[in-house]
């Protein structure tokens, strides 16, 4: 049975997900990046997180052979953010005052949460990578509703 691809997209687009920002140093010193709801914890013990970055996104070889690399979970306030670093072929730090966290991997200040990854593992998923990372800086500013995602559409997480 072949399932049409526009319509598995279609019903994925139904469930609403937090929005992150991985960012990591290219080879060349810059700042590479992209906008992903398919993130998640693994585990406790030790600390891990997955992203999924598309294998042709152009910041795909900087966040899957960086050291350390960056997930910024944003604040409902934050949707520019998110559409600006989910766009291809422009300069994402435009507007960004860029400072490095606990082991110099660059950081987004103002998010609701910043955390800081050693590589761990990077796994093939099809026409995405399953970048695993170990967390060894967080931050958290619980004050700020999470920034949503469902149905195409941005917006601050309603309260449960």
């Amino acid at each position: 049975m072949s399932i049409d691809t526009s319509l598995f997209k279609k019903a994925m687009g139904q469930f609403p997900t937090g929005v992150t920002i991985t960012t990591a140093y290219d080879k060349a010193g810059q700042v590479a990046g992209m906008t992903a709801s398919a993130f998640c914890s693994v585990s406790i013990d030790p600390l891990l997180v997955l992203m999924c970055p598309a294998k042709n996104a152009e910041c795909y070889s900087a966040l899957t052979e960086a050291s350390y690399f960056s997930i910024h979970l944003l604040g409902g306030e934050q949707g520019a953010l998110a559409w600006q670093f989910a766009k291809s072929g422009v300069d994402k730090s435009d507007g960004i005052e860029w400072i490095q966290g606990a082991m110099g991997a660059p950081k987004i200040p103002g998010c609701l949460a910043y955390l800081e990854c050693r590589h761990h593992a990077l796994y093939d998923g099809g026409d995405h990578g399953i970048l695993v990372g170990e967390v060894v800086s967080l931050e958290l500013d619980d004050a700020q509703v999470p920034l949503a995602y469902c149905q195409s559409q941005l917006g601050p997480m309603p309260a449960l």
